[in-house]
């Protein structure tokens, strides 16, 4: 019998919600021979690069959807910044209750902790104590007593949800959506682009991604799966994907330990990380799904990982242990 194993209800609603947010930079135009267009076009927001890439009819039209979608995207983007002191995540954090509450930040929350229930925890949007712990105890790795305090001020069961309201249930709390707002940006982004018409687009978010359509000249979207040790070759593997999302988790992103034992994907259930895999790439509808599955299946490890992967219809996974050794779903779409 399969554990972790979500219902198509569920499935859907996460699939459905996932999409509706936006992103400045240079554009640059690729003129094809039968006047066809790619745009392209990066800009930065919170600390993260944002890529654009849209087959147009023409150099004019690209050039409005791409500056409309980026315009969307910055309003959005602005909910999530912890960097500003006045943003609703900021706040939420500072007060622990925020009234009349942003509804994408809403959307997103009922989205991680859907995440949450299907992962048994191993994601949980109210991690942000325990990686602040770790970040501000470096060089030194926080002590079992610690831990155990910060502990319990985690758990996405004590996180109230509400159109009128977000609270936590008991003071100290926090929460960051590192590990699915970048997903939800890329699946608002890509909704832009289709409602304005385009269906062959590419949007990416810090290695997440959505790919739509094809590229200009009919020709697939390919990815590279990077290795995540340096002293490897670059790419592991390579994949064509068209109407998927992308997103990858890897202990090499940032880590408190020189072997990569210790990094920021922290199992929020005990306080440490999974020692077993170096990094997960996920392909699903969406980029928000992908983006919080990886985050939770490096936790959960290959072996459970594996078994919520092949749960979820629609879902495959690429699976890089600490070795190097790769444990991937059978239909996982290599190119």
């Amino acid at each position: 019998m399969k554990t972790n194993s979500i219902s198509r209800r569920n499935f859907i609603k996460i699939s459905a919600v996932a999409g509706s947010m936006l992103v400045g930079g240079k554009l640059l135009f690729d003129l094809a021979a039968d006047k066809i267009v790619t745009v392209k076009e990066a800009r930065t927001l919170m600390g993260t690069v944002i890529n654009l890439s849209v087959v147009a009819e023409s150099r004019a039209a690209g050039e409005a959807a791409v500056e409309s979608t980026f315009a969307e995207l910055t309003r959005q983007v602005e909910i999530f910044n912890h960097r500003d002191p006045e943003s609703a995540i900021t706040t939420l954090n500072r007060t622990g209750k925020l009234l009349n509450p942003p509804k994408e930040l809403v959307e997103v929350l009922v989205l991680a902790n859907q995440v949450s229930e299907m992962t048994g925890g191993a994601f949980d949007a109210s991690i942000k104590p325990l990686v602040d712990l770790y970040q501000g105890s470096q060089p030194a790795l926080p002590g079992d007593d610690t831990l155990a305090s910060v502990l319990a001020l985690v758990g996405y069961n004590q996180l109230s949800i509400s159109k009128e309201e977000i609270a936590f249930k008991q003071p100290g709390m926090a929460i960051t959506l590192d590990g699915i707002a970048k997903g939800y940006i890329v699946d608002a982004g890509t909704a832009v682009l289709k409602d304005l018409g385009y269906k062959n687009v590419y949007v990416e978010a810090g290695g997440d991604l959505m790919a739509s359509g094809v590229k200009e000249g009919d020709v697939p979207w390919k990815i590279g799966i990077k290795s995540p040790r340096d002293s490897e070759s670059g790419v592991m593997d390579k994949l064509n994907v068209s109407d998927q999302a992308v997103a990858t988790s890897g202990d090499y992103f940032q880590y408190y330990s020189a072997d990569m034992r210790h990094h920021h994907i922290i199992d929020p259930r005990i306080g440490y990380s999974d020692p077993g895999l170096a990094s997960v790439t996920v392909v699903s509808g969406k980029a928000t799904l992908s983006d919080a599955l990886a985050t939770g299946v490096m936790v959960l490890g290959a072996e459970q990982g594996m078994r919520l992967i092949d749960s979820i219809p629609g879902v495959e996974g690429y699976l890089i242990t600490k070795n190097l050794a790769v444990v991937k779903s059978s239909d996982f779409p290599t190119a």
